[in-house]
């Protein structure tokens, strides 16, 4: 990392690692969604319903990695300080601290959805199928929760 008077700058690998975090986590949240949609049917294609699934946890965990090396790597360095002296310290102490804990539990939601699909498929039950369904639907408004909330903190470090 490049140093100029003590302020962390900004490098292309930190760059792609969170256009990464973003383009990989809104294309889980996308793919969780098709999950979703896809349990409204009478009868879902499993075969399809796995494949989905298993992209979107893939995503999240990709999502999940670039975001915690640019988080640890610049943001806690350079970018929480400036938030927490600027006119919306909150966007932080609030937003980011509820962001934090939520995407923690993204990839382990997701891929708990993904089982339950493959056991799903075996044991086809209407109660565990609207149950995976709810999951699904948690996994994707919590995913619209923090790519909402990512907005909000990166308006407020601009500001």
């Amino acid at each position: 990392m490049y140093r100029t008077k003590n302020i962390n700058i900004m490098t292309a690998p930190l760059t792609y690692a969170l256009i990464a975090h973003v383009l990989v986590g809104v294309l889980a949240i996308g793919l969780t969604h098709l999950v979703f949609m896809h349990f409204l049917r009478k009868t879902p294609s499993w075969k399809y319903l796995r494949s989905l699934a298993g992209w979107a946890t893939i995503g999240f965990l990709g999502s999940w990695a670039s975001g915690a090396y640019y988080y640890v790597v610049y943001y806690g360095k350079a970018v929480k300080p400036v938030i927490l002296k600027g006119a919306y310290p909150w966007a932080h102490q609030v937003i980011m601290e509820a962001k934090e804990h939520i995407f923690i539990m993204l990839p382990f939601m997701s891929l708990a959805l993904w089982f339950l699909i493959l056991v799903l498929e075996k044991q086809q039950d209407d109660k565990i199928k609207k149950a995976v369904r709810n999951l699904a639907l948690t996994i994707l408004l919590f995913g619209a929760f923090i790519a909402g909330a990512g907005i909000i903190i990166s308006g407020a470090a601009r500001s």
